[in-house]
């Protein structure tokens, strides 16, 4: 794989399973717009975890994943007491850019409730833009196509 590597949406995809908690509704019981976007950052660190990558090390060796764009299209909206699923797909993996796209569905019914993306530079612990330790790099590039793989196999 070269140093700027497109995926394909539906290859390097992993989903997690959230319930709506009561914290994340307003009065009528209805989740806030805010707490998709919490949950597209479950959907991220949960996939570096699947590919093998856990967000602790990352910040280990002094290095963030600092969000630069975060997008979100509202189709409906879940409430308390349903449970959601997060599929978070990897989108760009570059030296210093790392982006991913989401998709939040109900649990039991099936249906999109919000699609999205989030785009995110490296920084250092000074907050200055920084390479993705290589070692890191390769192991998320491989990562990739290890969930590929499994979701290829399923």
């Amino acid at each position: 794989m070269s140093n700027s590597t497109q995926f394909n949406h539906a290859a390097a995809i992993f989903s997690d399973l959230i319930p709506v908690r009561f914290a994340e509704t307003d009065l009528m019981g209805v989740v806030h717009h805010s707490a998709y976007i919490v949950w597209f950052e479950m959907g991220r660190i949960a996939w570096m975890a699947a590919a093998g990558v856990p967000y602790t090390e990352i910040s280990a060796t002094g290095h963030h994943f600092a969000v630069t764009g975060i997008q979100a299209s509202y189709r409906t909206s879940a409430t308390f007491g349903d449970s959601v699923v997060v599929a978070t797909m990897l989108d760009t993996l570059r030296s210093r850019k790392v982006s991913f796209q989401y998709e939040i569905y109900h649990a039991e019914q099936k249906g999109l409730l919000v699609s999205g993306s989030s785009e995110h530079i490296c920084v250092d612990l000074a907050g200055q833009m920084s390479r993705i330790p290589q070692p890191l790099l390769a192991r998320l590039k491989q990562g990739a196509e290890a969930i590929t793989l499994q979701n290829k196999m399923e």
